[in-house]
């Protein structure tokens, strides 16, 4: 009796088991697409490692009123600038990866500052890509002074006087400045860099005489595209400019590949959970479809570009790459 007790008991306890199992299995399931749906119930922090009013924080403004009335939250820009952007980047990487923090990522934090900086907090293993956002084309500017109508003009001038021109850039490490480097190296020429304190004040001395040349942001430039004593030769891009259809793209002048523009995405605190990181993916997405903020975003030169979150790691890790050969190369370093 009691050895059939014990078989029975055995086979009872078995079965509870499975039926307990397939329950939990089940009940998980239930809960996925809930737990997906429950994503927010808090206001989120979006941290923009660049002052107010530039490009990274006006985008990140109109990217969040149009996500944060989707998911019915707010969310919150909190700027932290300084240091090329490490400052907000290091604050988002010791933030809780619970998905209530993310960041605007650009060229530095995303490719350069990995290369450019001795001492970061923080590791590129620290974050969860989420998502591009867009990309920012670059304008070859000229004084109307220099010898210079073209592209192939502007190569043969300063081939002519290695080391005697001179151009501008927002600062050391800057989108700008490794993006002019890069062209440099690919066209074998040599030019003096001199860092200024943004775009505005670059373009500005442009027109005035004091510095020569400069690769300068569209929203920056396209005030004096009309102006007669500046010319813009080139366009970074893989097509010109809706505004300035007379410009041509670097590609089209026989520099394949020019990889020039300044960049922008979203990362998070890596470890967020998937289904959240999946959220944030396809809210981006939906919001740059929008062609109220797609033609919003083109009239201040930026340019939607849409992609996965592998896709986006993806491509970092390859630019990444080559950001740290171009950063070598030409000796650059801030610390």
């Amino acid at each position: 009796m009691s050895n059939s007790t014990h078989f029975h008991g055995s086979r009872f306890a078995a079965l509870l088991r499975n039926i307990c199992a397939g329950t939990a299995l089940l009940l998980a399931q239930q809960l996925q697409p809930a737990l997906a749906q429950e994503y927010p119930q808090k206001t989120i922090k979006w941290i923009v490692p660049y002052a107010a009013g530039g490009a990274s924080d006006i985008l990140a403004r109109i990217l969040s009123e149009q996500i944060g009335a989707e998911l019915k939250q707010q969310i919150i820009i909190e700027n932290r600038p300084g240091a090329g952007g490490t400052i907000g980047t290091a604050a988002l990487a010791k933030a809780p990866a619970d998905g209530y923090t993310l960041a605007t990522a650009d060229n530095s934090t995303l490719f350069n500052n990995w290369h450019l900086f001795s001492n970061l907090s923080y590791k590129q293993q620290d974050f969860d890509y989420v998502a591009t956002t867009a990309y920012l084309p670059l304008l070859l500017v000229v004084n109307v002074d220099t010898p210079v109508k073209n592209y192939q003009e502007w190569l043969e001038w300063i081939r002519k006087s290695p080391e005697k021109v001179s151009y501008a850039s927002p600062g050391i490490g800057s989108p700008h400045h490794i993006a002019m480097e890069t062209l440099s190296d690919r066209e074998s020429i040599q030019m003096v860099h001199v860092p200024y304190r943004g775009d505005a004040a670059a373009i500005v001395d442009i027109v005035g005489g004091q510095i020569q040349t400069a690769l300068i942001g569209v929203a920056n430039a396209r005030p004096y595209q009309d102006d007669p004593r500046v010319r813009f030769l080139a366009v970074t891009g893989s097509k010109r400019l809706s505004s300035m259809p007379d410009v041509p793209t670097f590609e089209e002048l026989g520099l394949k590949n020019f990889q020039g523009s300044a960049e922008q995405g979203i990362i998070m605190p890596a470890g967020v959970p998937k289904n959240v990181v999946d959220i944030w993916n396809r809210e981006i997405a939906k919001a740059l479809e929008i062609p109220a903020v797609r033609e919003r975003l083109e009239t201040l030169g930026m340019y939607p570009v849409i992609s996965s979150p592998d896709e986006f790691k993806s491509y970092v890790n390859d630019r990444a790459k080559q950001a740290g050969e171009i950063i070598k190369k030409s000796g650059i370093t801030i610390n």
